[in-house]
């Protein structure tokens, strides 16, 4: 794997110029889009690099007219839902073909799509962000190795559980306006044909290649972390972005993506996170996270009684 992670001269997929831009891997946008990506895959990161990110450009006329009835979308949604239009970032695996499509032609009822209609529905199935290990899992391998998902922004509304094999291609009735699967645990959002071209707004590309047979340069680490002060990376990272400029919170989460690949141990993720940040600031934001965790502590302990 340590061949292809973060190979600079990969070929890119021929998505620029077809209603997208390419987003260099140098930049802040790659950098933190990358850094969301990984968080929400956990352990499949160090199989699975992000090599190309195209962002869906809505310049043109045609592009902006779709962009503009999603916002109309959005603003009518929020008036039928008690002023919240219930966005949702969402993921969906996609063939190269039918990106270019989507970049030229935007999202229609394309034969892709209708390939989802059969456990939930017919419809246009879309992955939570906190479960789009299952897109990546789904994806299919283009001519150059490559997997590709969208990222997505889709106005939700209100939500109606929607019944295995039941077939549903509509809203039950007029107070709902999209289906998911659980109402408790959502792994798919259900956006039905006729809601698809205004509901859901394609935001970025993310290609990658998943190679389940090396491990990277470094082997896992022990998940146990130093016993005090103790604070999970995700938590500090947290903590730090509410004092930390935006550059340097950048350059932390690139950090933290190269210890995700296995590019880099634990200690040295440490190392690099104090150089940046500040030992002061760095025992600040332990300390503040220590406080607000004793705080809850102490009232969850109150309640119980």
């Amino acid at each position: 794997m340590a061949g292809w992670l973060g190979k600079k001269d990969e070929e890119s997929p021929e998505f620029e110029g077809n209603g997208m831009v390419r987003v260099g891997a140098d930049s802040e946008e790659f950098i933190l889009l990358r850094h969301r990506f990984y968080s929400s895959i956990g352990s499949l990161v160090p199989h699975c690099a992000l090599l190309h990110l195209h962002r869906f450009s809505y310049a043109a006329p045609a592009a902006r007219a779709r962009w503009e009835a999603f916002r109309r979308c959005v603003k009518t949604t929020a008036l039928e839902n008690d002023g919240d239009a219930n966005e949702e970032f969402a993921l969906r695996e996609a063939s190269r073909d039918w990106i270019i499509q989507i970049g030229n032609r935007g999202l229609d009822l394309s034969s892709e799509m209708s390939d989802d209609g059969g456990y939930y529905g017919i419809g246009l199935y879309l992955t939570p962000e906190r479960v789009s290990i299952n897109s990546v899992m789904s994806s299919v391998v283009d001519g150059d190795g490559l997997r590709h998902v969208l990222m997505c922004r889709v106005a939700l509304g209100r939500t109606e559980e929607v019944v295995r094999g039941s077939g549903q291609s509509r809203p039950s009735s007029k107070h709902f306006h999209s289906g998911i699967d659980n109402l408790k645990n959502p792994t798919r959002y259900v956006v039905w044909y006729q809601d698809v071209p205004t509901r859901v707004l394609p935001l970025y590309v993310l290609s990658f290649k998943v190679d389940f047979r090396n491990r990277g340069l470094l082997q896992k680490e022990p998940t146990k972390g130093p016993s005090s002060p103790w604070i999970s990376i995700t938590h500090l990272l947290h903590v730090l972005s509410k004092s930390l400029p935006r550059p340097t919170m950048c350059q932390i989460k690139k950090f933290h993506c190269e210890f995700k690949e296995r590019k880099i141990s634990r200690q040295q993720l440490v190392l690099r996170i104090r150089q940046a940040a500040g030992d002061k600031i760095l025992l600040d934001a332990i300390k503040y996270f220590q406080h607000k965790r004793a705080a809850a502590a102490r009232l969850a302990s109150r309640t119980k009684d």
